[in-house]
């Protein structure tokens, strides 16, 4: 996305890979709420429903109108449907975002991302 000129905001547990991040261009954030408070769409890309779900509570106090959340994570079709409907209520639009071809394609920008939503979202989705 740096690459690409995308304004890109960042967080992650790894200050190292958030470091790489900030050294290209990014901007850092101290944790998920703030992303979703200083950013229209935000991507999480994590390793576990659980983790999923740490995240979401953090950041659904930030939700609303405008707000976008982009779930890349490893979990099932149950728990981001769950956390799709939350922020669902809170005004916000979900989409399901799974990808395919890893993190060896993701790190050269080939990868290929599936988008579940409605078409008004996707559209908006489009200009990140």
């Amino acid at each position: 996305m740096l690459r690409n000129g995308i304004d890109l905001t960042v967080h992650d547990l790894s200050p190292e890979l958030v470091d790489a991040c900030v050294d290209k261009g990014a901007k850092a954030v101290e944790g998920p709420a703030q992303l979703m408070q200083d950013c229209d769409a935000v991507i999480t890309c994590l390793p576990s429903p659980a983790a999923s779900d740490a995240v979401m509570q953090e950041m659904l106090p930030e939700v609303g109108p405008g707000k976008i959340w982009m779930e890349m994570s490893t979990t099932d079709e149950a728990e981001a449907k769950r956390l799709g409907e939350l922020v669902l209520e809170r005004g916000g639009a979900a989409v399901d975002c799974p990808v395919s071809g890893g993190c060896h394609r993701a790190a050269t920008g080939n990868i290929s991302i599936f988008a579940g939503c409605d078409r008004e979202t996707f559209e908006r989705t489009c200009r990140f």
